[in-house]
């Protein structure tokens, strides 16, 4: 039964990636696709539409795999990227050094995203680990939640005072894709590598941590070790995904608990199907996103925020439901 889910997930993958090169506001001529010669749907292909949909399964995965890791180890199932505050953190790094190199690309852009994901995941964890106990959960979402706005309010006082790259800068803080190429791909691939490896070697001990940090450490699990790990496995993470595409909330969450529906608990499972289902998510999402109202187009992140907000309120509703029974 189990192979039979993950085949219709991959094949709902694979449908996910032929809409996303297919459709568009410009459309395709496969004549002149498969001819010999350069041609304007060559071009559109190849410099536009495939390196796009690189990066929407990149940024997807790796949103996915963060909420999955985050999820795992604090035990919380509305722990993700973008409620913890990684996501507004890194885009305030990006919009740093964006206002101090002057440019809206380029390694500068990557390294100001990076260190705003670690800082900001360093910061809400400390807080969150002040207090023991069960209050661990509701402070980490109240101090992420509370963080996020902070680095908001940050965000635009900068984007105020450095007027020159006030619209790129805001459509990227919504989630856009748009104008992404083959160099985008290049800067985030190292980074997004490592990350995907150290959110894979998380999974083992994410597992034996599901009984308890008690229950971790006899068992030999170094949770301060392993928190480390998560961090900095979430933020590089985080980070690649953002210069890929913004800020992008709502996958992180959305994705893991699809499947641990699906596939059940298992980290290792959770974390390798939850990148699949976060590039879905997201490849469905941006491909609505360009042919809703083309040739305009609606920023992705909005999409993902129309389909997370209502999930993660249901999700709310649940546990208080749980916590009253």
């Amino acid at each position: 039964m189990k192979s039979v889910k993950s085949i219709v997930l991959f094949i709902l993958f694979i449908a996910a990636v032929l809409c996303s090169l297919v459709f568009g506001a410009q459309r395709l001529s496969f004549f002149e696709l498969f001819s010999d010669g350069d041609s304007f749907s060559k071009i559109i292909f190849y410099e536009l539409r495939l390196p796009r949909t690189i990066l929407v399964c990149i940024a997807g995965g790796l949103l996915a795999g963060s909420g999955a890791a985050f999820q795992g180890f604090f035990r919380n199932p509305l722990a993700d990227p973008g409620i913890m505050g990684l996501s507004g953190g890194s885009t305030l790094g990006a919009v740093i050094a964006c206002a101090i190199f002057s440019s809206t690309a380029g390694i500068f852009l990557n390294i100001g995203a990076l260190c705003g994901a670690l800082s900001a995941g360093f910061l809400v964890t400390v807080l969150a680990f002040k207090r023991k106990g069960a209050s661990v959960t509701v402070t980490l979402l109240l101090c992420g939640t509370a963080l996020a706005s902070l680095y908001s309010a940050f965000i635009s006082i900068i984007l105020a005072a450095d007027s020159q790259h006030l619209h790129s800068m805001y459509v990227w803080m919504l989630g856009s894709f748009s104008g992404r190429g083959w160099n985008e791909v290049k800067i985030i691939l190292l980074p997004a590598f490592v990350g995907t490896v150290l959110l894979l070697i998380c999974t083992r001990q994410l597992d034996l941590l599901t009984g308890g940090e008690g229950s971790a450490l006899s068992l030999g699990v170094e949770v301060s070790r392993l928190r480390f790990f998560v961090l900095i496995a979430g933020s590089l993470s985080t980070s690649a995904a953002v210069c890929a595409g913004g800020t992008i909330g709502f996958v992180g969450l959305v994705a893991p608990h699809i499947v641990r529906r699906v596939f059940g608990e298992k980290s290792r499972t959770v974390m390798g199907y939850s990148m699949i289902t976060g590039g879905i998510l997201l490849l469905v999402s941006d491909t609505l996103c360009r042919v809703i109202i083309a040739p305009a187009e609606i920023p992705v992140g909005t999409v993902t925020a129309l389909i997370g907000v209502p999930f993660f309120i249901s999700l709310l509703l649940r546990r208080r439901k749980n916590a009253c029974s």
